[in-house]
């Protein structure tokens, strides 16, 4: 079989073309699937509220579950106990 300069040419500018092609697909797969993709949870970036209050300013113990029932109710989540200083910490 003899290969002429036209033909090897001709097999040269098909594997750029085909090169070129693979490059663009690639690039537009890359720009496009993290904009489809959905987005990454950042609980950094939240606002966290914290709320501290003492304990031993609440009368009974009745009360003391009308108060955590309040604040539960209002999205708080209770998350310390701090003995010494007679305090109760809830986040949101």
């Amino acid at each position: 079989m003899i290969i002429e300069k036209g033909d090897k040419n001709m097999k040269c500018d098909l594997f750029i073309k085909i090169s070129l092609i693979m490059i663009v697909v690639l690039l537009a797969l890359n720009i496009i699937l993290p904009i489809l993709s959905s987005p990454a949870i950042s609980y950094a970036a939240k606002n966290i509220q914290y709320k501290v209050i003492d304990y031993a300013k609440v009368p009974n113990k009745e009360n003391f579950e009308k108060l955590f029932n309040e604040y539960g109710k209002e999205g708080w989540e209770f998350v310390a106990f701090e003995w010494n200083w007679g305090l109760c910490v809830f986040k949101r």
